[in-house]
């Protein structure tokens, strides 16, 4: 449990530090936020006490880390990192 919170932790810090301009910000801001949005509903799940799902939180956190780290090296600048981060906030705003 502590170490699907310390992934999801990693992964919300990792998204603040990527760049990039374009739609593909929208479209990578979208398949980040949609897999953070799945894994914290499932990490809430968790630590509610249904441990069932704990081990497809993990998975769904791993492969939202594997995707953040695709999507770090594609923005340099300040402004993509900032185009991104936006892009991302606005998507994380969707979850439910």
């Amino acid at each position: 449990m502590k170490k699907s919170i310390t992934i999801f932790g990693a992964i919300i810090f990792a998204t603040f530090t990527l760049t990039s301009c374009g739609s593909s910000v929208e479209s990578d801001a979208k398949k980040l936020a949609e897999l953070q949005c799945k894994s914290q509903k499932l990490s809430e799940k968790v630590l509610s006490g249904d441990m069932s799902v704990s081990a497809e939180s993990m998975t769904l956190a791993t492969d939202a880390a594997k995707l953040a780290q695709e999507i770090e090296g594609k923005y340099t600048t300040d402004e993509e990192k900032q185009k991104f981060e936006e892009a991302l906030l606005k998507e994380m705003g969707k979850c439910e």
